[in-house]
């Protein structure tokens, strides 16, 4: 009953659909809808008007309303659901490739704009963290450091690209720690665009992970004493160490 109520809404004159003589037809359509999502005019598991009613609304012929529903689909931004209509996605969806990740990629950064990225969003972190993280919080972060020594421990070899997954893992805790979910969100994006650089560090370790174990257990232990200025001082040291194992091909800054 809701929806239909929202839906009766949203086909009426309201200016959520209203069209702009401005770029594509398709791109026009992904606009609107973006615009109205921030807005909050379209919420999560509401109905968008039929293909027809929006070619209207839009002045925008049909094919690129379905066009920009099928890249909107891909994004995980809408749900198509044959025989019923097309929703606002519920929940987030992990899509092949998101658009965010892919827009960092074609930016073609050097290397220097690459650490001074990772520096700026760590630090900003550990400060979330140290405000606004409760004890079960840095719990999860301690339990990725149990399971990162483990696997160094009781492995029967040296395994990077495991120890690469746990390390990483130690990372998506400590975003998850920030309380904030569009500090997570983007946190989560930055790791996984540093996933290969990470990778290559513990390729090149020699000690077998012990040196990103050490690493991680100092700054839990600064984030459990709600020490700022300690837990700044280790990231930065934890990324100068990084910094020097990446500092190789293909990873150099040319």
């Amino acid at each position: 009953m809701e929806n239909s109520t929202r839906e009766k809404k949203l086909k009426s004159d309201d200016g959520v659909f209203k069209a702009e003589k401005i770029a594509s037809a398709v791109d026009r359509v992904i606009n609107v809808i973006k615009e109205a999502l921030i807005s909050e005019k379209l919420l999560p598991g509401e109905r968008l008007p039929s293909e027809s009613v929006l070619s209207k609304s839009l002045s925008i012929s049909r094919g690129s309303i379905r066009e920009a529903m099928k890249i909107l689909s891909a994004f995980g931004i809408v749900e198509v659901r044959r025989g019923d209509g097309t929703y606002i996605a519920k929940s987030e969806h992990k899509v092949i490739f998101d658009p965010l990740l892919f827009s960092l990629i074609l930016s073609k950064a050097n290397m220097k704009e690459l650490v001074e990225l990772r520096e700026l969003m760590e630090i900003a972190i550990v400060k979330l963290i140290v405000k606004n993280a409760e004890d079960n919080d840095l719990k999860l972060i301690e339990r990725t450091i149990v399971d990162m020594k483990n696997k160094i421990f009781k492995g029967n070899e040296n395994q990077p690209e495991q120890l690469a997954q746990l390390d990483i893992d130690f990372h998506h805790s400590l975003g998850r720690a920030t309380k904030n979910r569009l500090v997570e969100k983007i946190y989560d994006f930055v790791i996984e665009f540093f996933t290969p650089s990470i990778k290559v560090a513990h390729e090149k370790l020699t000690d077998k992970g012990l040196t990103a174990l050490n690493d991680h257990k100092r700054i839990y232990h600064t984030l459990v004493k709600r020490n700022i200025k300690e837990a700044i001082d280790t990231v930065e040291k934890s990324i100068a160490e990084w910094k020097e194992l990446i500092s190789i091909e293909p990873y150099k800054e040319k």
